[in-house]
């Protein structure tokens, strides 16, 4: 395998984005969020094999290239953390504009941040 290669299990599928307006509103109906200086997540079930994952970025975040690299970074950490974040959930970020100059994902912290959402969204609704 060349250095440049990925294991399929570290690929981030077609499956594996949240796509539509009907499914982003259906997360954000739900009302389940965490957030931290960076970042804000909201969950919802999905009852698939697999977690889904939305990235919204603002306009007031920056330019183009500004946003771009700021999905990049949020696709790539769930790309290498997949096995540590729980499936059966549709996850929407949404970026934040403070401290957008060093703007960074800290994997430890996001991980937290994604548990705590669905510590919350498993309080509130029973399955």
């Amino acid at each position: 395998m060349n250095a440049t290669a990925t294991p399929s299990n570290e690929r981030f599928r077609r499956r594996e984005r949240l796509r539509g307006r009907r499914n982003f509103a259906r997360v954000f109906q739900r009302r389940c969020s965490a957030g931290n200086s960076h970042l804000v997540v909201y969950v919802a079930r999905n009852d698939l094999e697999y977690a889904r994952l939305g990235i919204i970025v603002s306009r007031k975040l920056g330019n183009a290239v500004a946003r771009a690299r700021v999905r990049r970074r949020i696709r790539e950490f769930f790309r290498r953390t997949k096995q540590q974040i729980p499936v059966g959930y549709d996850y929407t970020c949404i970026a934040k504009r403070a401290g957008k100059e060093d703007w960074a994902i800290i994997p430890d912290e996001t991980v937290a941040l994604f548990a705590r959402a669905i510590k919350k969204i498993s309080r509130d609704q029973p399955r």
